[in-house]
């Protein structure tokens, strides 16, 4: 967890910020880490404010097993705030593609798209050439077990990679100035959390993480954030995402 700026007063209430993240809850634009469609794979929440402003972008990255190739490769930049140009939640334009072929060629399975070509290499990640592990043992030493070896799943050497590459995974700080005030101050920035269970309908209102970054936002002082659960926004936590 990283603190920044000073302590100040807002002229909005954390009960605002509130009603609008159980608003966006309710309209399914709201992160779900266990989105049936989404393989989840890493995440960042950040959050932003001064007297006047606030903002939360909460980064999901994930591989949507429909979308196919590098299409299902995306960083979903679930933004909200009183200062935006959109409306709050999800955003077409707010899906980053980070993916690309190298020069070694697709990285994809011809059939459907979902595993690793085992002739390939080498893929781009934000213009990175990053080796491709395929040895089981690299997935057994990051504690992913394979489903169907020796096939290795899109979503099996995402999860694999992501612990050393988590910055080419993450938005950059100009796609996030693109969306939001570039002069509003970062107050927050967590890697891990406790997030609510939309699936079984909890709504953030009724997160304690939520509840205290609302407080943050409204008050700015990052020591009401002070959680008693244990993080729980990594992927090992939500097994249902993906598997519809």
């Amino acid at each position: 967890m990283k603190l920044f700026g000073p302590n100040q007063r807002t002229q909005y209430s954390a009960q605002d910020i509130l009603e609008q993240w159980d608003k966006c809850a309710e309209e399914f634009t709201f992160p779900m880490l266990d989105n049936g469609y989404t393989y989840p794979i890493d995440s960042r929440l950040s959050a932003y404010r001064d007297d006047k402003r606030w903002a939360l972008i909460i980064e999901v990255v994930g591989f949507h097993y429909r979308a196919g190739g590098h299409d299902s490769i995306n960083n979903f930049l679930h933004i909200f705030g009183n200062c935006l140009d959109f409306e709050p939640g999800t955003n077409a334009s707010n899906f980053l593609s980070i993916t690309s072929n190298s020069d070694d060629g697709d990285p994809f399975d011809e059939d459907y798209m979902d595993s690793l070509n085992p002739k390939v290499k080498s893929i781009l990640i934000r213009g990175q050439k990053i080796t491709i592990p395929t040895d089981p043992g690299f997935y057994i030493r990051k504690g992913i077990e394979l489903a169907n070896p020796p096939k290795i799943m899109i979503w099996e050497f995402l999860r694999g990679i992501a612990g050393d590459n988590k910055e080419q995974f993450l938005a950059t700080e100009d796609e996030i100035r693109q969306r939001i005030p570039k002069d509003l101050p970062l107050i927050l920035s967590l890697d891990e959390w406790y997030h609510n269970d939309l699936a079984n309908e909890e709504n953030p209102s009724q997160n304690e993480t939520f509840q205290m970054i609302a407080k943050v936002l409204e008050t700015g002082n990052v020591n009401l954030y002070a959680p008693t659960k244990e993080p729980n926004n990594h992927w090992r936590n939500w097994p249902d995402g993906g598997a519809l």
